[in-house]
């Protein structure tokens, strides 16, 4: 379902510098207080600059989820708003994909699928995302066609790290044509 969703997906990729982008659409898994708060600063660093920005988090661990309620920029969803392929369903994931964003980051684990299936169909301009240093070709494939960059994930993938990787690595962007 994830190979059709994206052979079927009508984009206009383009390479954009996080510094230029209008709006960000960030993916992540709420697994601890830290990684919310480390996106909620992120997220605040860009609308102090007026850029739209999103997040969207999946909380894989069912306590978690009572303790953050969704804001003006964030929306959560669990397992209980998937279907049996573990496709997320629900109205949040639906206006995330919708929103053609500049950049989308995900930067949840490779493998998040949930995530990963957002990411997939999202109508972002350019998608960012990890990969696993020895990903089997087949997997390694199937992300390739999802994401434009992926940045190589640590074996224990910390996602306030990759963050700040990605960010790193957007910012020093230079897009002098289209992908």
């Amino acid at each position: 379902m994830l190979k059709k969703g994206i052979s079927s997906l009508e984009r206009n990729k383009r390479l954009v510098n996080i510094n230029s982008a209008g709006s960000i659409g960030i993916l992540f898994e709420l697994t601890e207080e830290s990684v919310y708060y480390s996106v909620q600063k992120y997220i605040q660093k860009f609308q102090e600059k007026k850029i739209k920005v999103k997040a969207l988090g999946y909380a894989s661990n069912k306590n978690v989820t009572n303790q953050f309620l969704p804001v003006l920029s964030f929306d959560f969803f669990d397992h209980k708003q998937m279907n049996w392929f573990y496709i997320p369903k629900a109205t949040c994931i639906q206006d995330f994909v919708d929103t053609d964003f500049d950049i989308c980051i995900n930067i949840a684990s490779e493998s998040i699928f949930p995530l990963k299936y957002i990411a997939g169909i999202s109508k972002a301009k350019l998608k960012v995302g990890a990969y696993g240093e020895n990903m089997p070709a087949e997997k390694y494939s199937l992300l390739s066609s999802i994401y434009d960059i992926m940045l190589l994930s640590a074996e224990n993938h910390d996602q306030i790290d990759f963050l700040n990787q990605i960010h790193e690595y957007l910012t020093i962007l230079n897009p002098k044509e289209n992908v």
